[in-house]
């Protein structure tokens, strides 16, 4: 099946993705016991349940519109108003999570969820834990076997049910960032409630994709990445998971310098002894350093390093003393330094959005779990549409048209991105799909919204500068919590 205009954009040019067939379109640990722990394991795969009748789109209709409810995700260009209402994430026994909404069609044609690569060929959809830095794509491959809703034909006015299935996070995550494509990143808590029923609710619990996101900060010679303990290491020990080897290949395709010192710290919570989390933690740091010592290449010198519990970077404990789960999570990572002797060069910005006729703004930069969460506005105030280009790609070289970077007191902070497992490579915008039927223009009169989420600098960092590909301008802007 050839992939549509629509989404051309997001898929053509992934570098970090596991499996790409063609160029197309764009959570909690367990309870803490003695010695510091990551995630359990998924669950093993469980034998084929029996396959479901697809239904029709007659026997699925679109509904018509209704007021919204609970959390909703607006759209992210004025010119494409569609919206996901009602959306809410509900465990599905011990290994799943459902995310379910209504996608209600705002534009004067119909659409459907692969009008917005939602469908479960294209996979535009990711749910992040932010605390465990981890990201959840769609359980099953490309393709049929992908555990979304049937796409069905919704008309102008109405709405349709969507279920997607997830590997479940911990226990103990309370919420998730949902990414859709077409629309603005929300935060959802996670319910017991029932789901409602889909026969996306019944396939098969195999091929779970789950990551750690990869994010990276440069400065002077320096590059610098963050990568969460909880993906990388085995429950309670410092053995790498499956997950790991992908992370650090992934950290490896963002690395500039080709010689140089590399030096990997690891960090623990303060749940164990002191001396079990230290010694826990330069065991964590040597494990990182042994796979990645062959993929940098004989070109740096190595060393590592055990922190234990010392330096967090988020409270173990709420207020009240109470335990705070995702504090401790955030606080277990690994660090990678890279330094070299040569400067890290800023990207290349391109030629300047003001050419093409656009105004361009900071809507709001805030802090989410040790990130930055960034918006941005594009406007098109003319009389004709304009261009604007954008791809959610990894270009080591240059900042590619569209995407964001921020500028802080401590280093340039780029695109959080995906060790695996999607058409796209950053927890950014997804794809150029700003308007019905077109790639990379904004009709006249028309807003679009830039986001990207990013590794957040220090916590006395109040205020930052950022830069849009495409546009030279740096923009100032308050850090919000």
């Amino acid at each position: 099946m050839p992939m549509t205009d629509m989404t051309r954009s997001a898929a053509c040019g992934a570098a970090l993705v596991l499996a790409l067939s063609a160029c197309g379109a764009l959570g909690r640990p367990a309870q803490p016991s003695a010695s510091v722990k990551a995630p359990d394991a998924p669950a093993q795969d469980r034998p084929e349940d029996p396959p479901e009748e697809t239904p029709s789109p007659e026997d699925s209709p679109a509904r018509p519109e209704s007021p919204s409810e609970g959390v909703v995700a607006g759209p992210t260009s004025s010119a494409l108003p569609v919206e996901g209402r009602n959306l809410r994430l509900v465990r599905s026994g011990e290994n799943e999570l459902a995310l379910q909404f209504e996608l209600f069609n705002g534009t004067d044609d119909e659409i459907s969820l692969g009008t917005l690569g939602l469908d479960s060929r294209e996979q535009l959809i990711t749910l992040v834990d932010l605390p465990r830095g981890t990201a959840y794509g769609l359980i099953g491959s490309s393709g049929p076997d992908g555990r979304i809703s049937a796409d069905v034909d919704i008309e102008p006015g109405r709405s349709a049910p969507v279920t997607a299935v997830f590997a479940a996070p911990p226990k103990e995550a309370t919420e998730m960032l949902v990414v859709l494509n077409g629309l603005l990143p929300v935060t959802v808590p996670i319910t017991d409630a029932e789901p409602a029923d889909d026969p996306a609710l019944r396939g098969p619990h195999n091929k779970l994709q789950v990551g750690p996101l990869v994010c990276k900060t440069t400065g002077g010679t320096r590059e610098a990445f963050r990568l969460p303990s909880d993906v990388l290491f085995e429950f309670g020990s410092s053995k790498l998971s499956p997950s790991a080897k992908s992370a650090i290949e992934a950290l490896r395709g963002r690395v500039s310098a080709s010689s140089g010192s590399v030096t990997v710290d690891g960090h623990t919570d303060a749940i164990g002894g002191t001396s079990d989390n230290q010694t826990l933690s330069q065991e964590r740091a040597a494990a990182v350093s042994q796979v990645l010592r062959p993929s940098l290449g004989d070109g740096f010198a190595y060393r590592t390093k055990g922190h234990g519990e010392g330096e967090p970077v988020a409270p173990n404990t709420k207020p009240d003393g109470s335990d705070d789960p995702d504090g401790r999570a955030q606080n277990r990572r690994v660090e990678v330094q890279i330094d070299s002797d040569t400067t890290v060069r800023a990207p290349e910005t391109g030629s300047d959005l003001t050419d093409a006729g656009l105004q361009v703004r900071v809507e709001s930069v805030r802090r989410l779990s040790g990130y930055l969460l960034a918006n941005v506005k594009v406007t098109n105030p003319g009389s004709e549409a304009a261009s604007l280009e954008y791809e959610n790609h990894f270009t080591p070289k240059e900042l590619t048209s569209g995407q964001l970077s921020i500028a802080a007191q401590n280093g340039r902070q780029e695109l959080c991105g995906f060790a695996e497992p999607t058409y796209f490579d950053f927890v950014g915008t997804m794809s150029a799909s700003f308007a019905p039927g077109k790639l990379d223009t904004v009709p006249a009169g028309a807003e679009v919204t830039l986001w990207g989420l990013f590794p957040a600098p220090s916590t006395n960092v109040t205020s930052v500068k950022v830069q849009v590909g495409g546009y030279d301008q740096a923009l100032p802007a308050e850090v919000a919590s």
